[in-house]
């Protein structure tokens, strides 16, 4: 786990001393305790399944800290377009008609407004 460090250099890695030195030795990285089943490193670093997800929810709960998701341990208001959505997304999509219905389809309702669109084609 030498890259947690990298990753999150304020993380507090002395309660968890013991499962970083076993997740080291077997090559677990930081994005795979965040990424992959607890039960599957816990087996493949030989180490009890309940400190692995403590360890994961730790690190995941940090990593959202850092990225403003959560403040200390509780949701934030969502941050701009980052937070958004499909539905929301979806209601705010304003297209301009091709005249084209198959066209239209294709492109999800038509060629959408407030934006500059490039339509290029081989001749």
């Amino acid at each position: 786990m030498t890259d947690l460090t990298a990753v999150l250099p304020a993380f507090p890695t002395q309660p968890y001393v013991r499962l970083l030195r076993s997740l080291e030795t077997h090559h677990v990285t930081t994005a795979d305790l965040v990424s992959q089943d607890c039960a599957e490193i816990a087996k493949r670093a030989q180490l009890p399944l309940p400190e692995v997800k403590r360890l994961s929810a730790a690190i995941l709960d940090a990593l959202q800290t850092s990225l403003g998701i959560k403040d200390a341990g509780t949701e934030v208001e969502p941050i701009g377009s980052l937070r958004t959505q499909g539905r929301d997304v979806l209601k705010l999509w304003d297209t301009i008609s091709t005249l084209d219905n198959q066209l239209d389809l294709a492109l999800g309702g038509g060629i959408p407004a407030g934006y500059v669109t490039e339509v290029v084609g081989e001749r």
